[in-house]
């Protein structure tokens, strides 16, 4: 049942699921806001997240900031049915849309969001760097993205964290990504690393 349970959090389904999102959502709340901050959103942006869960992060998005659309793309059925629950007014005013599938493999519109987040999702993409040409591809000239990863493994450590926000780095820069930065943050249970970068 544990190894069922620990499943769900990189593809929540069903009522273990349900629980797994209730319980990132809350654990996730504090980075959520902080990667919000290095996005620098504006009144009238265009905003993609990517892995949205239950939609917390997309609600206090639309409740924080004038005049946004905001998009979400999520692999699990699961946490949509939530988040469109959550947000289902947004939705209905056609200030949120939702898509379930791989970021790899959804179709996402061209030169449409001005900021992109992803927050404890990337290292679940089966192909890193499709997602992030196909990211790339939807975002407009001049727009930011932000990737944050808090390793929650048995093996988490600090060091494993800057591994990590290494090899978010390389990828970003692989694909023409330019001015990317690396920020730290102690948060329990592990340090986070949020990656950021722009598109020329």
């Amino acid at each position: 049942m544990f190894k069922e349970f620990k499943k769900s959090f990189s593809k929540p389904e069903g009522i273990y699921g349900t629980i797994a999102g209730k319980i990132m959502a809350w654990e996730n709340k504090e980075i959520n806001e902080w990667t919000l901050a290095h996005l620098n959103i504006q009144s009238g942006d265009h905003v993609l997240e990517v892995g949205f869960g239950p939609g917390y992060s997309m609600e206090h998005m639309i409740e924080n900031y004038l005049s946004l659309k905001v998009d979400g793309v999520d692999v699990s059925e699961t946490m949509k049915t939530q988040a469109e629950k959550r947000l289902e007014k947004q939705i209905r005013n056609g200030n949120v849309r939702l898509f379930l599938g791989d970021i790899e493999k959804v179709h996402l519109p061209t030169g449409t969001y001005d900021k992109v987040l992803s927050v404890n999702n990337y290292t679940i993409w089966n192909e890193p760097r499709k997602g992030l040409q196909n990211l790339y591809d939807a975002m407009k000239p001049g727009g930011k993205i932000a990737i944050t990863m808090q390793p929650r493994e048995d093996d988490a450590s600090a060091n494993k964290t800057r591994m990590l926000g290494k090899q978010i780095h390389d990828d970003l820069q692989a694909f023409g990504f330019k001015h990317i930065d690396l920020h730290f943050k102690d948060v329990y249970p592990e340090l986070t690393v949020c990656v950021t970068g722009f598109k020329p």
